[in-house]
């Protein structure tokens, strides 16, 4: 079967756009909504419970839960919640997250992640099968925990990482995995290794670990200015060090350290003029819509399942990409 390609939000605008923009989305083809757990923005589980009101039949994924500040009982009851308003139509991720995110709600340094995630995803899954659950975990402890309903439905757990231990985690115990935005074409054939890696040590078969991957996306036809704005989504990105080893898994030279100065200086476009334009165009999909269309295939062959693209922009380029769905939802089978 081919990839189709999924829309992502992250809640920088308004809930009444988002729906409305999902919407069409559906419209188009698209099986999947995900909608990014930026803190301080619109809530992700809150934004996809109005997905699913407004949609017929998209799965809803909100992105990502972060173990560390979100107790598992009242996150199962939420999506329990969720899914008994539409059964089959919700997804779950679960990921260490944003580090700055994490540090400002008092984490200062995340430990054990891979324990972390692990125990995380085992007390949603018995909580949703209606177990009586006793686990002392690292974070949190459940000491007779137990929801009085179940969802009718499985409900999907993703995790989300680039980190090699965790995805060979979410490879050996998750229902899918989701690689972050940004990632040149060369990492996220790397990062696919890797949950295959965990795939195979589970004994499982690779088909029941979709591999789904934020892609930072601009489409118009005027491939220029499609390239300058995924320019400038970058160099937000690569302000922090973790990208570094990204950033190297190209051929292109790119003074990392200069754009992180520029960037905690608020000089946000000098330092997107430090990354070449070719280089825009292996760490993202932007141009025309032929080109476009060629870039998400680059990274469906680079070992991803789904694409998840943004639908931003004027209307008109916000037209066209739903037009790429359209495309590409409509070629499967």
């Amino acid at each position: 079967m081919s990839a189709g390609v999924g829309v992502r939000f992250d809640g920088f605008d308004t809930v009444g756009d988002t729906v409305e923009t999902a919407a069409l989305a559906e419209e188009a083809g698209a099986d999947t909504i995900w909608m990014a757990e930026h803190l301080g923005y619109r809530e992700a589980a809150v934004s996809c419970m109005a997905f699913l009101q407004r949609t017929r039949r998209a799965t809803v994924i909100p992105t990502a839960v972060m173990p560390y500040l979100w107790h598992p009982m009242p996150t199962a009851m939420q999506f329990a919640t969720m899914a008994e308003l539409s059964p089959g139509r919700v997804g779950i991720c679960v990921s260490v997250g944003n580090l700055l995110n994490l540090r400002e709600s008092g984490v200062s340094a995340p430990q054990h992640p891979v324990r972390v995630i692990r125990e995380y995803v085992e007390a949603l899954r018995a909580l949703w099968a209606g177990e009586t659950v006793e686990q002392e975990g690292l974070v949190w402890q459940l000491r007779g925990a137990r929801l009085a309903f179940e969802p009718p439905q499985e409900i999907p757990v993703f995790v989300a990482s680039t980190g090699p231990r965790v995805l060979n985690l979410a490879g050996r115990i998750a229902d899918g995995v989701l690689f972050s935005g940004g990632l040149s074409l060369a990492y996220t054939r790397r990062c696919a290794e890797l949950a295959d890696a965990g795939v195979r040590e589970a004994g499982r078969s690779t088909d029941e670990v979709r591999k789904a991957g934020f892609v930072y996306f601009a489409c118009s036809e005027d491939g220029d200015a499609a390239i300058e704005s995924n320019r400038l989504k970058l160099a937000f990105l690569f302000r922090n060090s973790a990208q570094a080893e990204n950033i190297r898994s190209i051929d292109i030279p790119i003074d990392h350290e200069a754009i992180m100065e520029l960037v905690r200086d608020r000089e946000l476009e000098k330092a997107a003029k430090l990354i070449p334009a070719e280089a825009v165009a292996q760490f993202s999909v932007a141009g025309t819509p032929d080109a476009c269309r060629a870039g998400l295939q680059a990274y469906i062959d680079a070992g991803v399942d789904e694409p998840v693209i943004e639908v931003t922009g004027s209307p008109e380029e916000r037209r066209m990409a739903l037009d790429v769905i359209r495309d590409f939802n409509a070629g499967r089978g």
